[in-house]
């Protein structure tokens, strides 16, 4: 089977980008040829199989431009009719939509993965009637699609934006991490973790802000991540004079090393898929705290292996805090069942045999319908 994948960015290190690398690399191992199509220039960071064909289509754009928007349609189209798949699987908001009318017009099946809907709750009311209207005109010229979560699936459906047949969950996982020798480092601080690029909906200052308030207690905090908000992150650590306690690694590779290093991992933010970055940190035998926003409530369980908290309430956020910084029992408890539940549901290899099975059965209807013609 030849696939391609479209995605609107993979120049930087987000979900989408991990979840379209991890897949193709797979892909590939196992015979497929895959493509990837994107609007910017690989991250040399994403090491994508030597296998996989990188284009860059120039008008593909993040931001909404008819004349560019309508030029990527053009653009995509042209290199579908190069590669002749059998399957454009899509991501992202606006790949989604230039992938699936370039493909619908060469009459190649499509999936679509949800990573997030652009009409999930934070979003404003008129941004997110324009995005419902938008996804009804494209789900009817979509195959399939795949959500990642559960909450996804249901809020497509009760908008009108799919039929439930349409849809299927298939929820996020992540590959094994690499195994780090343990530092015996003398440190009586414990340390909190937080991964995420530091732009919307993410919101770091919230963390830092909070750890301010609880200074007696004995926390180091420690951030992943680069993006358009870090540098005023930055500045109010110095000025409060922070330096000391807060960490700021930037963009990695790689997080084994922040993760072996840590006790408990946030997520704080306005509005969820379901990350990446959680699901991580399950695996690392973590317990978590975060915001109790998008599919967050399918992998971290309340009170069992951490604890989810309203949006931007700093006093439940300070509560939770101090409990597990205060509880080491209370931190290995729910960091051990992180580690049980991340085994059970969120493995790579269980994400992605059920997507393959998608991917296929998608194919399989679209060349029975042929032969029947």
């Amino acid at each position: 089977m030849k696939i391609v994948q479209v995605i609107t960015r993979m120049d930087t290190i987000g979900g989408a980008q991990v979840h379209v690398r991890d897949l193709s690399n797979r892909l590939v191992a196992e015979g497929y040829e895959v493509s990837i199509i994107s609007g910017e220039r690989l991250n040399s960071s994403l090491e994508i199989d030597q296998n996989i064909t990188y284009f860059q289509s120039l008008s593909l754009k993040r931001a909404v431009h008819p004349y560019y928007d309508v030029r990527a349609i053009f653009e995509v189209r042209q290199l579908l009719k190069r590669t002749k798949p059998d399957l454009v699987a899509t991501h992202s908001s606006k790949a989604g939509l230039i992938g699936r009318i370039a493909a619908r017009s060469l009459g190649i099946p499509t999936v679509f993965t949800a990573h997030g809907w652009a009409f999930t709750e934070g979003i404003s009311s008129e941004k997110r009637m324009a995005y419902i209207t938008i996804e009804k005109m494209l789900g009817k010229i979509t195959d399939r699609v795949i959500t990642v979560s559960n909450y996804d699936r249901e809020l497509a459906i009760s908008n009108g934006v799919l039929p439930s047949h349409k849809i299927k969950t298939i929820h996020n996982g992540v590959l094994p991490l690499k195994r780090l020798p343990t530092e015996n480092k003398k440190n009586s601080f414990i340390n909190i973790l937080m991964v995420a690029r530091f732009d919307v909906p993410k919101r770091q200052m919230d963390l830092i802000q909070a750890c301010e308030k609880i200074k007696h207690l004995p926390w180091q905090l420690s951030f992943v991540g680069e993006g358009t908000q870090l540098t005023e992150a930055q500045h109010y650590v110095q000025i409060h004079h922070l330096q000391e306690r807060v960490l700021f690694y930037g963009a990695m590779k790689s997080i084994e090393s922040p993760l072996r290093d840590s006790q408990i991992f946030v997520m704080l933010s306005d509005y969820e898929g379901l990350p990446l970055s959680i699901l991580e940190a399950m695996q690392a035998g973590l317990p978590i705290i975060a915001s109790d926003v998008g599919g967050v409530k399918e992998s971290v369980i309340d009170k069992e292996n951490g604890f989810l908290i309203p949006k931007q309430n700093q006093e439940i956020l300070l509560e939770r805090l101090t409990e597990l910084l205060t509880d080491a029992s209370l931190r290995e408890v729910m960091g051990k069942r992180s580690k049980e539940l991340f085994d059970e549901q969120f493995t790579f290899e269980k994400m992605y045999f059920q997507t393959k099975r998608v991917y296929q059965n998608v194919v399989d209807i679209k060349k029975k319908k042929e032969k029947d013609c």
